[in-house]
């Protein structure tokens, strides 16, 4: 790995380009939201945004290896991902949506403390993975994203999987901070008392199933 590699891990411009594409709106921060405001506690939120890396890893390690192009190389390949990752998000977002308009169905909020905690995690994991994981075009993205910055020249491995690491690191603390600002706004900082009012959290709820619906037909038509 080249001095070269680290200062551009390091430079304004690939830190920039990397925040504001990490922090645009997307089904990952659509997805906190959603489970932000059904359950307003940390723990399923952050273990689905564990799923979310981990499956952003995969596409780092396909987009340096350049595995990508396998997929391109099969268009039946890619709109099958493309149909089964657009099926995730409609029916995230269709429940969300759903929870949100369902008559006397108040929105489930933080527990009272010394109540059973049934958070699920292994399933909230699984669902930010396959959020993430249904997306092909996030590898595509990759693949071309991160040369980018690297001079013109062939692209070492090492130097681009240090670029990758990097982008996974502002992920990483843009998902902790959206969790993190999301949770201390539905309760009350440590107390376990939910301070958003139900139709908020149905707000919360509606908003992100339609964006999530909306993201599924983009991801079909696009």
């Amino acid at each position: 790995m080249t001095s070269t590699a680290l200062a551009i891990a390091a430079s304004p411009a690939f830190l920039a380009s990397c925040t504001a594409v990490v922090c645009s709106p997307g089904p990952d921060s659509m997805l906190v939201l959603r489970l932000v405001s059904r359950a307003g506690r940390r723990p399923p939120v952050l273990a689905a945004a564990a799923g979310m890396l981990i499956a952003g890893a995969g596409y780092a390690v396909a987009a340096v290896t350049g595995s990508m192009a396998v997929v391109m190389l099969r268009p039946e390949l890619f709109l099958a991902w493309q149909v089964a990752g657009a099926l995730v998000l409609a029916v995230t977002g269709a429940r969300a949506l759903w929870e949100a308009l369902r008559p006397g169905k108040a929105a489930p909020g933080p527990l009272a403390a010394g109540a059973p905690q049934t958070d699920r995690l292994p399933r909230h994991l699984l669902l930010g993975f396959l959020c993430t994981a249904g997306n092909p075009k996030v590898g595509l993205f990759l693949t071309v994203f991160l040369p980018q910055f690297l001079p013109a020249e062939r692209p070492s491995a090492s130097a681009l999987s240090l670029l990758a690491t990097v982008y996974l690191a502002i992920g990483a603390l843009w998902l902790l901070v959206l969790t993190e600002v999301g949770v201390r706004i539905v309760t009350r900082g440590t107390s376990s008392q939910a301070a958003f009012p139900p139709l908020a959290a149905r707000i919360g709820n509606a908003v992100a199933g339609l964006v999530l619906l909306g993201l599924a037909l983009t991801l079909l038509i696009r």
